[in-house]
């Protein structure tokens, strides 16, 4: 989903933590900041989905 208007989210994170989620994003064809929203908007479907129910 392509939204022509972002919001900055700030966050902290370990190093670490980034350092694999980087890896992972980059095997996705992804950036990391796109990764994380598409995961975000995973998220946020799913438990949409569920308290439909």
């Amino acid at each position: 989903m392509h939204m022509s208007k972002t919001k900055v989210l700030n966050l902290r994170i370990d190093p670490d933590l980034k350092k694999r989620a980087k890896a992972i994003a980059q095997d996705d064809g992804r950036t990391l900041s796109n990764w994380v929203t598409h995961l975000i908007e995973r998220e946020v479907k799913k438990a949409e989905k569920e308290n439909e129910k």
